[in-house]
């Protein structure tokens, strides 16, 4: 597999760790930012400020260059239902449900679990400007206390996973979630040698790579919102 081209632009390294409120205080600014320089209804331009925001003050989204692989994954698969486990500022929300929207119809829908109320606050602001609300369902707190709330909805499988941090999967798949034909999307997860979540994912990368349960395809890639710091996303189709 060729090298991807490096990011137009971004920062040289990873900032240092955040400080306290740190990221509440960006995710304020974001979505201020998106009100003054997207247009309210138009999905793509909200994700293009917010981009446009992340390149100046980093920030944890998939953003544009990995995005960009989850969309043509959706453009193949063609879900109709799509969960998330964290949805920060609602970037991939808004990302992953207007590509959801424009290859699945308006009958397709976005669900995302956020533990922080902050949060999920914001991500249904930024959800709500860009016109998403009818498609995305933001659920709030733990994700332990939550994940029953799809099948309250009469939902007995998700189509498409997007893990930003790979730690749930087993809770899905005890919950007969994962069926033929699910695709599991593993963001952060390094080199596809040396991850950047430390010893989690090693174990998930071997599980879904060795699996004859999946087909499991590495995207090399960059850290989101950088040049330099490679990064991967996992796509892994449960067959069976």
């Amino acid at each position: 597999m060729s090298s991807p081209p490096p990011p137009r632009r971004g920062h040289k390294t990873m900032p240092p760790p955040p400080r306290p409120g740190e990221f509440e205080r960006l995710s304020l600014q974001c979505l201020e930012f998106v009100r003054l320089h997207a247009t309210e209804g138009d999905a793509q331009s909200v994700v293009d400020a917010m981009d446009t925001f992340a390149y100046e003050s980093w920030m944890m989204n998939v953003g544009d260059v990995k995005g960009a692989i989850v969309d043509d994954e959706i453009a193949k698969a063609k879900p109709q239902i799509m969960a998330e486990i964290g949805a920060f500022c609602g970037y991939s929300a808004v990302r992953f449900a207007n590509k959801l929207h424009a290859v699945s119809g308006p009958t397709a829908h976005y669900y995302s679990f956020e533990f922080s109320p902050h949060f999920a606050s914001i991500a249904t602001q930024m959800v709500a400007f860009a016109g998403l609300s009818d498609m995305v369902t933001i659920f709030v707190g733990a994700f332990s206390e939550n994940y029953t709330k799809l099948e309250e909805l009469g939902i007995g499988h998700v189509d498409y996973y997007c893990l930003h941090w790979v730690l749930k999967l087993g809770r899905f798949w005890i919950l007969g979630w994962i069926e033929q034909g699910s695709v599991v999307i593993a963001d952060n997860v390094g080199s596809g040698v040396e991850p950047r979540m430390g010893p989690v994912a090693p174990g998930y990368l071997e599980y879904v790579r060795s699996s004859a349960k999946f087909s499991s395809v590495f995207h090399e890639s960059f850290v989101e919102y950088q040049a330099e710091l490679k990064d991967g996303v996992e796509v892994s189709t449960y067959v069976g």
